[in-house]
């Protein structure tokens, strides 16, 4: 009844998931996986090349999948996520019934994990899921392995554990701290002593899987900083501080009691923990209570908050020395650091309060409880249940933003929608949206990069009888060149300027500086033929059509007059304007 239950709960929460991301869009990252992907061979060059100084194969090859499945397939993308959230609530009701039993309150922290906003980021954000899911499905599979072949030292529970984090190994370098949650496991509950007699005793009686461990993680740390390249960064004691008051002490707290309860999007949809001041107290006083309590009436429940203290002060490090010398405490509000940790604190709440089966010292009701005061059962599931609601509200209120405020999804639709449909189209190359692609992502964050993504009608020619451009909104448009520079007037009447066979140079008003320029040509040809353009250094060929048209140029030089001709003999062109700058929307397609 209890695993059925679990599973129920566990169906439930698949459900919700499935609502939340068929909703949402990929973003940044996403579409730099994508790139990567598309038109990559699978092969082991490509999943062992580190992505943003992750060691990602598991990752390089979902995204490889997605890509060939169609472009920007959400579809895709999601339902692989969905997938992977199944295997790691799966697992997560599995390791709570195989170190408890199938007892009642172990559906308490299963359900604390299934609502729980902390890990909303490592789902919603499909960059962040590829590292995120697979570590936590990981985490309670091995660690659910581990503890039976702890109460059965053989050599195949043992082999299955370290295969399942070897595994976990291709998707995110944060797979070495479930062995460091396994070793805890051994120390403080398969062994007794002191600190000293307990490491002798573990590694004499567990020597094997000590060795297989050691041997492992070593192998993979040292392959990680030789062929990874280096993100750490020397951090100063104010961005230390600052991160250690908005992840330690504010959204960490907030979100294992059910927080937020309210998100920062000021840039959506990247919305980080923003906790009013007075609920981030109501959370401590709550954990605190929880934590008294629990040690007044167990014993040996502290140990268990160690764990998930050493846990959180490691990702804390990690985070300190890596990415919060860029994002200071900022960094600290965003969940998707600290996912892992919402994994770690079903397994510490469950160690904390129920006797872990087999276990040589487990938490257990003191025989003289130093607090009196016992709660019924129906306030326990009272408590739980506000707090997965809390959750839940919290958890739809981040979704939300990934479905209704993702200015990203919007343009990236918008730009889908306006290409479909109207045959092969010449675009200039521009820079997209930051909230698309951020600068940083530069080149990546071009529509000659993006848009292959999206059509298969798009190109990026040097030259175009018609140029095409996005507005700031996604939508194609005709384009014209909207002036720096121009040409000075020719002196032929109703001509401009006459080309023929001879190179003419047309003198501009100013001299450009070395950049990327589109120039339009405004011409009237007597018959169709091929002109040379010379422009600095650089020289093309461009088609002209008989009558009056127009003919697009891109180049990257400095330069104070266009040079045109090569006509074949007999045929004329009359230039009347050449414009020199920027390509900007004229109308429509």
């Amino acid at each position: 009844m209890v695993v059925a239950t679990g599973a129920l709960l566990v169906a439930l929460q698949l459900g919700l998931r499935a609502w939340q991301l068929f909703r949402s869009w990929f973003y940044a990252d996403d579409y730099r996986l994508l790139d990567a992907a598309t038109g990559s061979s699978f092969s082991l060059d490509y999943v062992l090349q580190p992505f943003d100084s992750q060691f990602m194969p598991f990752g390089r090859a979902i995204a490889w999948t997605v890509a060939r499945s169609g472009h920007v397939d959400w579809v895709a993308a999601a339902s692989l996520t969905l997938v992977v959230q199944a295997l790691a609530s799966s697992a997560c009701l599995w390791m709570l019934v195989t170190l408890f039993g199938p007892r009642w309150g172990a559906l308490a922290p299963l359900a604390l994990y299934l609502t729980s906003a902390l890990s909303m980021p490592g789902v919603m954000w499909w960059a962040a899921s590829l590292n995120q899911l697979p570590l936590q499905a990981v985490l309670f599979t091995a660690v659910a392995v581990w503890v039976h072949y702890l109460r059965d030292p053989r050599p195949g529970p043992l082999a299955l554990s370290l295969a399942i984090v070897g595994i976990e190994f291709l998707a995110y370098v944060k797979a070495v701290l479930v062995l460091g949650v396994m070793a805890f496991i051994v120390l403080a509950y398969f062994s007794t002593g002191g600190p000293r007699q307990r490491v002798t005793e573990a590694v004499r009686r567990y020597w094997l899987a000590a060795l297989a461990a050691v041997v492992a993680g070593g192998a993979f740390v040292a392959y990680y900083l030789v062929e990874v390249p280096s993100v750490f960064a020397q951090p100063t004691v104010r961005v230390a501080s600052d991160l250690a008051d908005t992840m330690l002490l504010t959204s960490f707290p907030t979100g294992l009691v059910g927080g937020p309860w309210r998100w920062d999007a000021s840039n959506p949809p990247a919305a980080v923990a923003d906790p009013p001041g007075a609920l981030v107290h109501v959370a401590w006083v709550v954990i605190a209570l929880g934590v008294v309590g629990i040690a007044l009436r167990r014993r040996r429940s502290l140990r268990a908050w160690v764990l998930l203290g050493a846990y959180l002060a490691v990702a804390y490090v990690l985070l300190l020395v890596s990415r919060a010398p860029i994002t200071g405490g900022y960094g600290g509000l965003e969940y998707r650091y600290i996912s892992d940790v919402a994994a770690v604190s079903v397994l510490c709440i469950g160690l904390a309060t129920m006797p872990l089966t087999g276990a040589v010292e487990s938490s257990e009701p003191r025989q003289r409880p130093l607090l009196l005061l016992q709660p019924p059962p129906l306030a326990v599931v009272v408590l739980t249940a506000l707090l997965c609601g809390s959750g839940l509200v919290s958890s739809t209120q981040y979704s939300n933003v990934w479905a209704d405020e993702n200015p990203g999804a919007d343009y990236v639709h918008t730009a889908i929608d306006g290409l479909h449909g109207q045959g092969e189209l010449d675009l200039a190359d521009q820079v997209v949206p930051a909230t698309v692609m951020p600068p940083l992502s530069a080149p990546l964050n071009t529509t000659s990069r993006l848009l292959p993504l999206l059509a298969d009608n798009v190109s990026f020619p040097t030259s175009t009888p018609t140029l095409v451009v996005l507005d700031d909104g996604g939508m194609p448009f005709r384009a014209v060149v909207e002036p720096t520079v121009e040409s000075l007037a020719g002196d032929l009447p109703g001509c401009g300027w006459r080309v023929r066979s001879p190179i003419v140079s047309i003198p501009l008003d100013h001299r450009v500086f070395d950049f990327g320029w589109w120039i339009q040509v405004d011409y009237l040809a007597s018959a169709d033929d091929v002109m040379r353009v010379r422009v600095g250094d650089e020289e093309q060929e461009v088609g002209v059509t008989r009558g009056l048209n127009t003919v697009f140029l891109h180049v990257d030089s400095s330069f104070d007059a266009v040079d045109v001709g090569g006509l074949s003999p007999g045929t004329t062109v009359c230039v009347d304007t050449v414009t020199v700058g920027q390509p900007k929307p004229a109308g429509p397609l």
